[in-house]
């Protein structure tokens, strides 16, 4: 099983539905954030950075036509990973931010993968369902 986490949040672009980590950062900056707040997302990025290895691919650059963007998922077995996110989604919560939990059986193509995540490039049939 593979677990995804969905902001409702609206960055500085105009996107919606946002990551995770780009609304952490957004409330971390925000001028309205309570110190302890801030304090412990960046306790809780610190620790991502310290025991998430970044993808090093989001396309399937290969191919003919490249798909445009993967998606990252949790691996179900990646349990202090997940534990440290539903803490950031508390903070989130707070501040008007929600943050929905997606899980499948199969998100897409694989084109990245490592102990705890997989970044795979979602089915046409599924991309309206997680993004």
């Amino acid at each position: 099983m593979y677990i995804r986490f969905i902001t409702q949040f609206i960055n500085e672009y105009g996107e919606s539905h946002t990551g995770l980590f780009s609304a952490l950062r957004f409330i971390r900056e925000a001028s309205s954030t309570q110190d302890e707040d801030v304090i412990k997302l960046k306790h809780i990025k610190d620790w991502f950075n310290e025991n998430l290895e970044a993808p090093d691919r989001f396309s399937n650059a290969n191919n003919k036509n490249p798909a445009s963007i993967s998606l990252s998922w949790f691996k179900d077995t990646a349990k202090e990973h997940i534990k440290k996110v539903y803490e950031i989604r508390e903070v989130l919560n707070r501040y008007g931010i929600i943050v929905e939990v997606v899980t499948t059986k199969n998100p897409g193509y694989i084109v990245f993968t490592d102990d705890y995540q997989v970044s795979a490039i979602p089915f046409k049939t599924d991309r309206k369902k997680i993004l």
